[in-house]
């Protein structure tokens, strides 16, 4: 029997916007993923793109590679990020055709000529174009990238969910692992990782993951943390669960 971690762990979710036409792979989105296996419970951060770090924006360590990103997220968060998983926009769209789609509960109206995102609140089964298109549109909304940001949070946790339904059989299993393997790029994961990881993520309840976008002070090029993100980042590193939050 292959059994999965048993000491708290987390994953850094890195969505990137390599395409046709344009380079640099910059994190744009970014999820940290924190699971606690002997509580069979997890909770998540997300990480708006434009938050400072170091005199420039934390989503231009992807162009360096996700073990860089990977860093530089552990850095702001005060935690050891052991594994990544990272998708440019094809791997997206393939990851979410590949298991059938996914069903999401837009949370407001879309109309984003941009992004292609056109929605009514309510429940929508997406195809990869469309969840694409969901996770990308910040022209919606005053806050921009930290709806967008937080908008991403629910897709994923939507998603888990549906896979969670889908795919938890041993065909299941190995049609999502496979799937992973040949759309996204992974960092500290292995064929064995993989398969314990998914033990583990099949064990979780996407009820029960509580999903926190990091607050931020400030605008400019770049965001500050809020002073409260101190408690929040602490209270995320000592056994990968939001307690007080």
């Amino acid at each position: 029997m292959v059994r999965g971690p048993k000491q708290p762990f987390f994953i850094l979710l890195v969505g990137n916007d390599s395409r046709p036409g344009v380079g640099g792979a910059r994190g744009d989105a970014l999820h940290v993923l924190g699971v606690n296996p002997a509580h069979h419970e997890a909770s998540m951060i997300d990480i708006p793109r434009d938050t400072c770090w170091f005199g420039d924006k934390i989503n231009v360590g992807n162009t360096r590679g996700p073990r860089v990103q990977a860093n530089d997220v552990g850095g702001l968060l005060g935690v050891n990020i052991s594994y990544v998983v990272d998708v440019d926009f094809a791997g997206f769209i393939g990851l979410v055709d590949g298991v059938g789609g996914v069903n999401v509960n837009v949370p407001t109206l879309m109309h984003d000529a941009y992004s292609g995102a056109y929605f009514a609140p309510g429940l929508h089964h997406m195809n990869g174009t469309e969840a694409l298109a969901f996770s990308r549109d910040r022209h919606d909304f005053p806050q921009s990238d930290i709806i967008r940001t937080s908008n991403q949070g629910l897709l994923i946790l939507d998603a888990m969910r549906g896979l969670r339904t889908r795919m938890q059989s041993a065909a299941g299993e190995f049609k999502l692992l496979a799937l992973l393997g040949q759309h996204a790029q992974l960092d500290g994961i292995g064929v064995k990782d993989l398969y314990r990881l998914a033990r583990v993520a099949f064990s979780l309840s996407p009820s029960r993951i509580k999903n926190i976008t990091m607050p931020y002070s400030g605008g400019g090029n770049c965001l500050t943390p809020a002073a409260a993100v101190a408690d929040l980042f602490a209270d995320f590193r000592d056994d990968a669960v939001l307690e007080s939050h």
